[in-house]
């Protein structure tokens, strides 16, 4: 497995002296568990590199109040607490995540951006906490994708060398502000979109549509933000999608072995599946758990967002249908710490477990697991694309929708949206999954890809962010587009003069011939009937 050589490169590195060690802040909002995962493995493969990281957390939910993911003697994490309501209120009101649209509508994906701006004002109100990172005086620093605050506090911290992340694969609005080109024919985008990169007409149009839906969403919350920097500090402080676009290099959490292809740009860096270590010994509960199960076990984690309790009663049912079906195989279901019925439904059923926390990333890595079954989440994913498992997604909302294609366009998995998630198409995707050898196989296929790639995730991560600290901003990476107004990008000047002189010369046209067709008729009318 190659994390193993990436991080004895990493440990070599560091006690060799490969470089001087830099200080490097890490800003990750509370917005979810994923992405503080995911940042979290950033910053703790920079420490373990050799560098002084600071992990900055403001809280914008306070569910996650308490993230101790991460723990390494380079690393200082920095809790902003109690900011503000905003986004606990936003979180009730689209709370289920299983009705239909409930997160994807227009209204909701507004009040998203709306929760992001408002939190966002209250951590500028409090910018005195702020003086402990000014101090520390950063060489570089890493912000996410998700609302543009986090590269604004950078710059308002004094930090010109920044690094962004895109926690999915390539966000829709990172393309956009970077410049770099997405041909909606085959480019799907990431938000609440079910499509691959094949595409009939149809499709196409959606993916369209979705696309300009997606940049005119995030371009409301970076001139929301904008706005807000500029009250706070002066109306000479830049836009917030212009220190983007002047990032020096884009970090993306995803890998091109198993991504969908797609242009990009040489600031791009592709570090999918980072920190995903070697399976550890299970302890001695889940190990014997894992052993029961005539056939093999299969796993089941819906994530946070919607654990399994949140499920209508009736979608509760028809998944624990399937666990009774396939009586030869042992389940494993993750719930929440709050569910109080789960346990009931089950109770008459012996080839479940219930467990509230459990350590994914090794179970995925046990030999006698035949299969999981997840919401789509990109970690979770990247884990079993590792480690060979066959996939089932149920996906909920943002990127989950085209996770479920890609694993069908790779041939390792099955995807049931959850308005059809029912026992006769769960239990259909069970049955072709632990039947057909071909998605093993697959399965197989992307984990041998992703473990022989030339350079680690870790590899790639260390090496470009040294290069960062060691160059300096690297403008020179910087793709014009990423300058370009909208009208320009997409060339709507161009095409409106094209149209309006087709338009014109049209009409010539139309004039010429019934000149041509219909004068010396209309003539010879005229003096017949004089005559």
């Amino acid at each position: 497995p190659m994390v193993i050589p990436a991080l004895l490169w990493i440990v070599a590195a560091t006690i060799i002296g490969l470089g001087d060690a830099g200080k490097i802040l890490v800003y990750s909002p509370s917005i979810s568990a994923s992405h503080l995962i995911s940042n979290g493995r950033i910053a703790k493969t920079l420490a373990i590199a050799g560098h002084e990281v600071t992990l900055f957390i403001p809280e914008y939910t306070s569910a996650m109040s308490d993230f101790k993911n991460v723990d390494h003697p380079n690393l200082t994490i920095f809790h902003m607490r109690n900011i503000s309501t905003a986004f606990d209120v936003y979180n009730a009101a689209c709370e289920s995540g299983f009705e239909e649209a409930e997160f994807t509508t227009i209204a909701n994906r507004y009040g998203f951006e709306d929760a992001l701006l408002a939190t966002c004002d209250a951590i500028l109100n409090r910018r005195d906490e702020l003086e402990f990172l000014r101090e520390k005086q950063f060489d570089v620093a890493f912000a996410e994708q998700l609302d543009t605050c986090g590269l604004g506090i950078l710059r308002y911290l004094g930090i010109d060398n920044i690094l962004w992340i895109s926690t999915t694969q390539l966000m829709d609005a990172n393309s956009y502000r970077l410049g770099v080109p997405q041909p909606t024919s085959y480019v799907p985008t990431i938000e609440e979109n079910d499509n691959n990169d094949v595409m009939n007409f149809w499709q196409r149009a959606h993916n369209l549509y979705m696309y300009l839906l997606a940049i005119t969403i995030h371009s409301y919350g970076a001139d929301g933000t904008t706005a807000i920097f500029r009250r706070h500090l002066g109306r000479d402080f830049p836009h917030t999608g212009d220190i983007a676009a002047n990032s020096s290099l884009c970090f993306v959490n995803s890998d091109e072995q198993f991504d969908l292809p797609r242009p990009s740009i040489w600031k791009n860096i592709y570090v999918g599946g980072l920190g995903i270590e070697m399976p550890r010994p299970l302890d001695p509960k889940i190990a014997s758990i894992m052993e029961k199960g005539k056939k093999g076990v299969i796993l089941m984690s819906l994530g946070t967002i919607a654990p399994f309790h949140a499920l209508p009663e009736k979608a509760q049912k028809e998944v624990i249908a399937v666990f009774e079906r396939f009586a030869d195989y042992h389940f494993v279901l993750k719930i929440s710490k709050e569910d109080d019925t789960t346990s009931k439904l089950i109770a008459h059923l012996s080839n479940v477990d219930l467990l509230q926390w459990l350590p994914q990333t090794d179970l995925l890595g046990h030999p006698r697991l035949r299969l999981f079954i997840m919401h789509g989440g990109l970690n979770g994913l990247m884990e079993a694309a590792h480690r060979a498992v066959p996939v089932v997604i149920i996906p909920f909302f943002a990127d989950q929708f085209r996770n479920g294609r890609l694993v069908e366009k790779r041939g390792m998995g099955k995807s049931i949206l959850k308005q059809q998630l029912n026992a006769r198409t769960l239990g259909s995707a069970v049955e072709s999954l632990l039947t057909d050898p071909s998605y093993k196989m697959s399965a197989e296929r992307i984990s041998q890809l992703l473990k022989t790639r030339p350079f680690s995730a870790e590899e790639r991560l260390v090496k470009w962010t040294e290069f960062a600290i060691a160059n300096g901003v690297l403008s020179h990476l910087n793709v014009e587009g990423g300058r370009l107004s909208t009208l320009v990008y997409f060339n709507i000047d161009v095409i409106a003069l094209a149209t309006v002189v087709l338009i014109v010369v049209i009409y010539l046209l139309a004039r010429a011939v019934k000149f041509i067709l219909v004068g010396p008729a209309h003539k010879r009318a005229t003096k017949v009937k004089k005559q």
